[in-house]
């Protein structure tokens, strides 16, 4: 096991699955503008020949009190509606590029997952929290709406209606509500082990495949279905190229003969 640390965003290699860590405790692992920089680097790090052979991410905050609070509001202060949109789009990008790695990426959760905390574990693939974490977009509180994806990839996860009511009330949910609605994939005691027995699920198949598996899914939300599907034909035409899928397609063969 190795690891490093980049203060805001600390990394762990252990084998084939990388678990970053927000690292700013005592701010609820908020996200600031060093820290959304920091998971923009670590997105553009996992396409590296360096991350070749990292076949998943867990994504968790430091402590037992949050994932990650949201954005730092310190940051929200005084912006005018041109640098507040640049802000936006600069997270949206970030929140994208991690969403596109070809690793899955696996939330952690344990505490509360708010704002920009909640929009960062969306832009994962999957999401574990622990029993008593809650889940939210409270920015109407503060007579705004959430601004990193929360508008778009909410909806997509658990419905238009049950995503207005959480926008428009703030109220959080629970980890079994969250679980309840598919806003989680599970409930754990320790999401971080829950998620490493998940991830152990998914690398033990073609990270070729997972990737494409990946980019088939999430271009037919972005493009549609007809794009969608010229998307899937082409990624399972790649994939059958592989030495990957031909072994596999071989291995089966003869297990099948075999029996």
């Amino acid at each position: 096991m190795t690891s490093s640390s980049d203060n805001v965003l600390l990394r762990e290699q252990n084998d084939d699955v990388l678990i970053a860590t927000l690292n700013r405790p005592t701010k609820g692992n908020s996200l600031n503008t060093e820290l959304i920089d920091a998971l923009g680097q670590l997105a553009a790090d996992l396409r590296t020949p360096a991350h070749s052979t990292t076949k998943a991410v867990i994504l968790t905050g430091a402590g037992t009190r949050a994932f990650s609070a949201g954005a730092d509001i310190n940051t929200l202060v005084g912006l005018d509606a041109a640098a507040a949109e640049a802000q936006m789009l600069h997270g949206q990008k970030v929140f994208d590029e991690l969403e596109d790695v070809p690793q899955a990426v696996i939330a952690a959760i344990d505490g509360v997952a708010f704002g920009g905390g909640l929009e960062l574990a969306m832009a994962c693939d999957l999401r574990i929290a622990s029993p008593g974490s809650r889940l939210g977009q409270p920015e109407i509180t503060l007579a705004n709406l959430p601004g990193w994806g929360g508008t778009q990839r909410l909806p997509r996860l658990i419905g238009q209606g049950r995503a207005l009511e959480m926008i428009l009330t703030g109220d959080p949910v629970s980890a079994s509500r969250a679980l309840e609605i598919g806003l989680l994939n599970a409930v754990s005691d320790d999401p971080v082990a829950a998620a490493y027995e998940l991830a152990a699920r998914i690398t033990r198949h073609s990270a070729t495949a997972v990737g494409a598996a990946k980019q088939a899914v999430y271009e037919g939300e972005r493009e549609g279905i007809v794009q969608g599907l010229k998307r899937e034909a082409f990624l399972v035409g790649q994939c059958c190229e592989s030495p990957e899928q031909r072994q596999a397609v071989q291995q089966f063969l003869n297990r099948k003969k075999s029996n």
